[in-house]
């Protein structure tokens, strides 16, 4: 049933471990790192599945636009070949409108169900289409924001795939929102609600950046605020029915907004206590602004329900501690089974080195953050030298922009060209890096996963210090309360996926050297938390040790004596290839990149 020519040791293991304990649990946790085919396994269990349950629905659930696309070019053909049909519903904001003067590709019938019944272009409308049609399929792509909130008919889907599943333990952010002055002002002209707003800022946040607010108190402003978020959505909709086209850009993106709050305000007031809602004030010194958010932090009681009734198979290259995550999501994990898969790649020539002379950098207070940086220029400056000497590229992956700045200023001091960006532009920064090849180092907070620098794209990646979270943040502080590993696995997993972004295929090479001592640490506490991938590529050796070992990396690959491993296989040319290789290239989308 396999895509590929040949099946791997992993897929075939993971298959049969699921097959023969499909009746006994409800729910897979299957980690397979980076190469393993985690797709090809997929589509294999889910035709597998249909060969038997025809008439039932799949659901795959990724949590990115772009991861959208990746399935629905794999499974097009896929399900040709094994006769089934695939359909994706992206979020609304990918579809055009086009009944909307000003081009904006934010529909109205996304808003109002009664509106879209009476559109005079119900009939063309991309949205309406590409709603049919995944009521219609049997296996339907989405992403988990749309599965949440959009109504996809009385067939609930019998078995549900999670790509990238590690991104789960953040789904709370989902149901975050968060609430500025000058919103509220804007929405509720008449209200005593931006006079509230201000009064408690001026009694709350006085020094404090973070300031938690009683839940009772905070619910009875949120409930005023949910009606007026009401009327304004019914008096838009209304101006829509009578007159499209009198409608402005930004008086869409509103709706936008207010739809997408009363949403999530329903979810959140409806069980305050059992989600353990957090009501606070933060201000931002940056943009100089205050903002009252509503997050929970406990949501398993709110997924839980779209996992009941179904088999779930959760997959990602770094799940952790299954158990911690399956407690997270509202299951239960005696009824969950959990598979952890090695790495076929060369563990020698993906190794992640912990420095031995590697100390525990904090930065909690400004004698501690100048020790730190001092430090962290100390061990860093050799490696940077590497990049220059060797004309190599890599990748600096930090927990802020101040230390993003620093690592720059050392670069360009080793006379590297450096890619780094500001907040909200790491996109532009990124593709400057990967899809220009510009600059030497890419210098990054933000890029910690979903990026892939394969081969000459960098060779090194430095983690000057560990990304713990913000142990200030309300949420951060009560999920640390609740869950005691929550902490340890979170960081852990970013390092794993930071190791992955230089791990891409057999015949790759690339070092990850960490440089806080804290890894350690964490490893004593949670050494659950690390994938067997990634346990046997951790060493623990020092700086001049992990010099010669990347010299030595670098004199393999310039000589004619390069091991096996490290050897690339010749791909043969698009027109000579066979039938069935050049039809799965296609079926990918990279045979017009390969014909370019």
């Amino acid at each position: 049933m396999i895509l590929h020519a040949t099946v791997r040791p992993q897929q075939q293991r993971s298959f049969e471990i699921i097959q023969q304990n499909w009746h006994q649990y409800h729910s897979f946790f299957c980690s397979l790192p980076t190469g393993s085919g985690k797709t090809d396994l997929a589509a294999c269990l889910l035709a597998d599945y249909l060969y038997t349950n025809t008439v039932d629905k799949i659901d795959i659930l990724v949590p990115y636009r772009m991861h959208q696309d990746f399935w629905y070019n794999i499974l097009r053909d896929y399900g040709i070949k094994h006769n089934f049909s695939v359909a994706l519903l992206k979020g609304r904001s990918s579809y055009y409108c086009p009944i909307i003067k000003s081009g904006a590709n934010i529909s109205p019938c996304a808003f109002d169900p009664l509106y879209a019944q009476t559109c005079r272009s119900r009939s063309r409308c991309p949205l309406l289409k590409a709603r049919r049609r995944i009521r219609k399929s049997q296996v339907r792509i989405l992403n988990w924001w749309v599965f949440k909130y959009v109504d996809l008919g009385e067939e609930k889907a019998n078995f549900r795939i999670f790509d990238e599943a590690h991104n789960l333990l953040n789904l709370e952010s989902l149901l975050r929102v968060e609430i500025s002055y000058s919103f509220l002002k804007n929405v509720s002209r008449e209200s005593e609600l931006p006079e509230q707003f201000l009064a408690w800022e001026q009694s709350y946040l006085t020094e404090n950046q973070n300031v938690t607010l009683e839940l009772e108190e905070g619910l009875e402003f949120i409930k005023k605020l949910q009606l007026i978020l009401t009327q304004r959505e019914q008096s838009i909709a209304k101006i829509l029915k009578e007159n499209p086209q009198s409608i402005q850009l930004e008086t869409l993106r509103e709706l936008k907004r207010i739809t997408d709050m009363i949403t999530a305000l329903a979810e959140l007031i409806s069980n305050p206590i059992k989600s353990d809602l957090t009501l606070f004030f933060q201000r931002d010194n940056l943009k100089k602004q205050t903002q009252l958010i509503l997050q929970p932090f406990d949501i398993g009681y709110i997924f839980s329900k779209l996992f009941r009734g179904s088999k779930n198979l959760f997959l990602s290259a770094t799940i952790g501690d299954g158990e911690y995550l399956a407690q997270l999501l509202g299951l239960h994990p005696p009824h969950c089974h959990f598979i952890h898969e090695i790495s076929s790649f060369a563990k020698e020539n993906h190794p992640f080195l912990l420095l031995k002379e590697a100390e525990r950098i904090s930065t909690a207070t400004k004698k501690k953050k100048e020790s730190a940086f001092r430090v962290i220029e100390d061990q860093t400056q050799i490696f940077l030298e590497l990049l220059k000497q060797h004309q190599l590229r890599g990748i600096i992956l930090t927990p802020s922009f101040e230390l993003a700045n620093l690592m720059g200023q050392l670069a360009r001091t080793s006379k590297l060209q450096v890619i780094t960006h500001t907040a909200g532009k790491s996109d532009a920064a990124i593709r400057a890096f990967i899809v220009n090849r510009e600059g030497d180092v890419l210098i990054t907070p933000s890029a910690w996963e979903g990026i892939s620098l394969d081969d000459d794209l960098a060779r090194l990646c430095l983690i000057p210090k560990l990304p713990f979270p913000m142990l200030k943040d309300p949420i951060i502080q009560k999920k640390v309360k609740k869950y005691p590993d929550f902490l340890e696995n979170s960081v852990l997993i970013a390092i794993q996926q930071a190791h992955g972004r230089i791990q891409r295929n057999a015949s790759d090479w690339g070092v990850s050297i960490c440089f806080d001592g804290n890894f350690r640490w964490l490893i004593k506490k949670n050494a659950k938390a690390l994938e067997p991938w990634f346990s046997n590529r951790l060493q623990e050796i020092s700086g001049l040790e992990a010099e010669k070992l990347i010299v030595k990396l670098i004199t393999l690959l310039k000589s004619n004596n390069r091991p096996e491993s490290l050897k690339k296989e010749r791909i043969p040319a698009f027109a000579r290839m066979k039938n069935g290789d050049r039809k799965w290239l296609e079926s990918t989308g990279l045979a017009d990149l390969l014909k370019k």
